[in-house]
């Protein structure tokens, strides 16, 4: 049976009260769409953009960004794979983000992920060879479970999270490391696990602004993320500084946000909108990138009346325009 050990520092409580008192901001503000959804596509983005990252893909931001918005990019084959499997898989969690995650969507997830790069012998199903964790040298620096042991193992941890009430980020940060230890699938484990983990924080209603910046805050300090993760192995399952760890990378997520709220706010009160351009900002930021023609078609007005609503919004800093003529595209500014 899993039994972790736990002690609710002052530390910890303070944390959690900081990102409790952003969320109620988000919630209670009740953000127009306007500035809600570049927000949220930004820090879509930059979580796919780092949970790749940390496992060694290197396609940079601007090229996630793309591959999110349907646009081609010139990059290996396998590294654009496994950006695009990681934006189907996000996107999958976000979909169902109340509904209680269960072992059956832990196994469709991994599938979504590793779409195209795994056999379907080995897609949504643990492993069933031994595997090892290694550094960047290629030395084994720990050993996983045997896989006749990962099944009772990840059975146990979803039997932990059914009968656990304690507050989602302890949920969530224990679920992360166990996850990682266990190392039940071939490959994948770490994209998983860091989408697995949003996931029971959403299921708690933690608001994804505030935990889409995680996976940032752990890719800006890969090395500290590994040793946190080893440290905790090495102290006989006692997660206290982990899930401390994980509190302190959603604060200073929250933070972020918190800040880009205020900007957004001050630009929105210093510019005059109008309940048309409001629908044309929503309407980009759902689409990710529109062109002239399809922006007519959804608003049944004509290019003209585009034009008349649109260049404000491009002098003004919320549309950025790229391509010219009938080739025009419109998107939202991420700055």
């Amino acid at each position: 049976m899993f039994k972790p050990e736990l002690r609710i520092t002052s530390h910890l409580i303070k944390l959690f009260e900081g990102i409790a008192s952003v969320t109620a901001l988000i919630n209670g503000a009740r953000l127009q769409e306007v500035l809600k959804i570049p927000l949220e596509k930004d820090a879509f983005a930059r979580s796919v953009h780092s949970s790749t990252w940390i496992e060694g893909n290197l396609l940079s931001l601007a090229q996630v960004r793309a591959v999110s918005e349907g646009q081609d990019v010139l990059v290996e084959k396998n590294q654009k794979i496994e950006v695009s499997n990681c934006i189907a898989a996000m996107r999958s969690i976000l979909k169902n983000k109340n509904k209680i995650a269960t072992e059956k969507d832990l196994l469709e997830v991994h599938a979504l992920m590793i779409k195209g790069l795994l056999s379907t012998a080995r897609s949504g199903k643990y492993r069933i060879v031994q595997n090892y964790v290694v550094d960047a040298r290629k030395r084994v620096i720990f050993t996983p479970p045997a896989p006749a042991k990962v099944n009772g193992r990840m059975k146990d941890l979803f039997s932990w999270l059914k009968d656990n009430d304690q507050h989602p980020i302890v949920r969530s940060a224990i679920f992360h490391h166990e996850f990682l230890t266990i190392h039940p699938f071939v490959d994948g484990n770490g994209r998983v696990a860091r989408a697995m983990a949003q996931w029971l924080l959403w299921e708690r209603e933690i608001d994804p602004l505030v935990t889409l910046g995680l996976d940032d805050f752990l890719a800006q300090d890969r090395a500290r993320y590994y040793n946190m993760i080893q440290q905790t192995r090495d102290m006989d399952g006692d997660y206290t500084h982990w899930v401390e760890y994980v509190a302190e990378g959603l604060r200073s997520s929250a933070d972020i946000v918190q800040s880009r709220i205020k900007e957004g706010s001050l630009k929105l009160t210093q510019t005059t909108l109008t309940p048309k351009q409001e629908e044309l900002i929503v309407l980009i930021g759902r689409h990710g990138v529109l062109g002239a023609a399809q922006i007519c078609k959804a608003m049944n007005i004509n290019r003209a009346r585009v034009n008349q609503l649109i260049l404000p919004l491009v002098s003004s800093g919320f549309v950025v325009r790229t391509g010219a003529a009938r080739a025009v595209r419109y998107r939202l500014s991420v700055k």
